[in-house]
């Protein structure tokens, strides 16, 4: 009887031994699924800078001071990298090539290499939209023509 006891020990102890490693299993199991991690919100300067790099702006329109003078800037067109811009028909507002670099976290605005201050006033997929202050008029000096004052550039895409 004693050894009858004994292997039903023995077998009492083995299965809480393989319920204990079971349970232990298991419940490393179920610790290590957090569920799916979510990739990181991408920062506002990452999805506006998407959108800049995202191909080339054709102008739609351009107002200076509130009044049209798209015409002055017919044919311009902007295109971005992460670090620089290249323009075609820009000058003297829109340099044929630069740097530009966001200042603030909100991705509201960027300074180009020149020191002009661009404000991002819309940026969408298929539209953008940007400020700046010129304080030349350049008006009959050939090719390269402005206006002084606050510009407001539309561009598609």
């Amino acid at each position: 009887m004693i050894q009858i006891q004994f292997k039903s020990a023995r077998i009492s102890d083995f299965s809480k031994l393989i319920f204990f490693v079971a349970l232990v299993g298991a419940l490393l199991f179920v610790s290590g699924c957090k569920g799916k991690s979510e990739d990181p919100k991408p920062s506002k300067q990452d999805e506006v800078q998407a959108i800049l790099i995202s191909g080339n702006w054709r102008i739609q329109t351009v107002t200076v001071d509130g009044v049209d003078e798209t015409d002055i800037y017919e044919g311009l067109t902007l295109r971005f990298t992460a670090t620089n811009y290249t323009s075609t028909n820009g000058l003297p507002v829109w340099p044929t090539s630069g740097t530009w670099v966001f200042t603030n976290e909100a991705a509201t605005a960027f300074e180009r290499n020149d020191g002009v201050l661009v404000e991002i006033l819309e940026a969408a997929s298929t539209s953008l939209k940007l400020g700046l202050a010129w304080d030349e008029t350049t008006i009959g000096s050939g090719r390269a023509s402005s206006v002084e004052g606050d510009h407001v550039f539309s561009f598609v895409k």
